[in-house]
């Protein structure tokens, strides 16, 4: 029996693309390195000569980051499918966006774990992203930046605030 690979595109967080980016750098200084030992097999993931990592391996590691962290054994493969519809639930996505990102066949599927927010999925995968790589806080001005007082604006015409806008360039 031949398994059907998918070649759909993958949503993924916009603030991991620099990591993948660096990482796929460092996959091509390992081909280099190892040279004609070198066997593409077209996985994100390798050994140094290329070939695929031993899933024996990360389940291994797997096991032993949930005994650490004192979470009750699990599959590798439900466990983290189920942790990224409980994020995407939490944030507010709507049950057919995240059927649509864990590449459910049907929203029955996706019923038995979640329950159903009105979000898109591209605003889905940004704040995900912001769930695990959260902006860094704003500098502090320091004392010598000026008064920290603000006013709030009355509502008055357009054309006051046109003015206003070009007194201040």
């Amino acid at each position: 029996m031949t398994l059907k690979k998918s070649r759909n595109a993958v949503p993924i967080p916009p603030v991991f693309i620099p990591f993948l980016r660096a990482h796929k750098a460092q996959q091509e200084e390992m081909r280099a390195a190892a040279g004609e030992l070198w066997g593409e097999h077209h996985v994100v993931f390798s050994r140094p000569d290329g070939r695929p990592l031993d899933p024996r391996q990360d389940y291994e590691e797997f096991k032993e980051l949930l005994g650490e962290a004192g979470i009750d054994d699990r599959r590798l493969y439900d466990g983290s499918r189920h942790t990224a519809d409980t994020i995407l639930n939490e944030l507010g996505v709507d049950m057919p966006t995240i059927m649509e990102i864990l590449r459910h066949t049907q929203i029955s599927q996706t019923r038995r774990y979640v329950k159903g927010r009105s979000h898109l999925s591209k605003d889905a995968m940004r704040r995900m992203g912001e769930f695990f790589v959260p902006a860094p806080p704003a500098p502090d001005p320091g004392p010598d930046s000026g008064p920290t007082e603000t006013r709030s604006e009355t509502p008055d015409s357009r054309a006051a605030r046109a003015r206003r806008r070009r007194r201040i360039r």
